[in-house]
């Protein structure tokens, strides 16, 4: 018997090994050709990534949500960049772009955006498409910048009072995992073995450009990931100091599709969730005096990728004419 737990437990340290040194070989071979031909701009020393294209008398910006990168609008902007300008990046520490100094918060990230707006002289006004987390982050730089947006398109966005909405035993099932553990995956290559073979969402193919980014690339993102799940709370609290948009024109969209509950095998915690998020969604229609509510029947969380027809549309309702 402790013959056979000492050879378990060599065989665990050996293959966690050997993981380590698949990590570290992967990050290299990637990191070899990638950063070659992208554009960045320095914004308080820090290098952000950006993607713009298109061109045309407004600007239509992309912020993605929690850890994501600007890969998740890549059809969106490739379509709508054929009639007017767009602006996709990394912000601070996600994907491409060098990490921040100092904690992710609501200001932060605005006053960064306003700083790459005005460095890679986007035109007005904008139209504001904030996806999950964004939503939250955003609110300073809509307050700042009210007179030069001509509309926003919130998708999936989060409520600032969205987790005092929610039962406990949804809490439970949505809760994210420990840092450690999500540490411990990435830096064994657990993290990138794992999505090889596993897609991130029923919602995308395995074989998704943006499912062969994130695998490839997440452990540029984790960190800051980390930071900003810490920092939820406080940037929830922050951002209720926004509680109107006035009336800029706000559309909100929310997915519908039976696949956002297709893991959770309680029908009752899946009916709470179901009621939680229409209703977290369409409270913040109150945020614009002139808003709309788009449901995506064929999306969960990621209807950019899984819809991105619907959301052009959408966009373009939103754009002034001439744009």
């Amino acid at each position: 018997m402790l013959y056979f737990l000492k050879w378990m437990f060599l065989s665990a340290v050996v293959l966690l090994l050997i993981g380590i040194v698949y990590e570290r070989i992967s990050r290299w071979r990637l990191e070899q050709e990638v950063f070659k031909g992208r554009t960045f701009a320095s914004i308080n020393g820090r290098q952000i990534h950006y993607v713009k294209q298109g061109g045309g008398n407004c600007t239509v910006i992309f912020a993605s949500g929690m850890g994501s990168s600007h890969q998740i609008w890549s059809r969106v902007q490739r379509e709508l960049s054929k009639n007017c300008v767009t602006l996709s990046y990394d912000r601070s520490g996600i994907l491409f772009s060098t990490p921040a100094i100092g904690k992710v918060t609501n200001a932060a990230v605005s006053a960064e955006l306003s700083m790459l707006l005005e460095q890679t002289a986007c035109p007005k006004p904008y139209i504001v498409v904030a996806h999950s987390m964004a939503g939250i982050y955003l609110r300073p730089f809509i307050s700042t910048h009210s007179k030069d947006i001509a509309g926003i398109l919130f998708i999936e966005v989060a409520n600032p009072k969205q987790i005092s909405k929610a039962d406990p035993d949804l809490l439970a099932v949505l809760r994210h995992p420990r840092a450690w553990l999500i540490r411990s995956a990435v830096e064994t290559g657990l993290y990138r073995l794992f999505y090889s073979v596993v897609p991130f969402s029923p919602e995308i193919s395995q074989h998704d450009p943006f499912q062969q980014q994130e695998k490839n690339f997440f452990y540029r993102s984790m960190s800051t990931l980390i930071e900003e799940l810490d920092q939820t709370e406080t940037n929830f609290e922050a951002a209720t100091l926004y509680p109107s948009f006035g009336s800029i024109p706000l559309t909100i969209m929310m997915g519908t599709s039976h696949l956002r509950y297709q893991s959770i095998k309680d029908e009752t915690i899946k009916s709470k969730y179901a009621e939680w998020l229409h209703g977290t969604q369409t409270e913040l229609l109150e945020l614009s005096v002139s808003n709309k509510l788009i449901e995506a029947p064929h999306s969960a969380h990621l209807v950019q990728i899984s819809d991105p027809a619907l959301v052009v549309s959408a966009i373009q309702e939103l754009m002034p004419k001439g744009g």
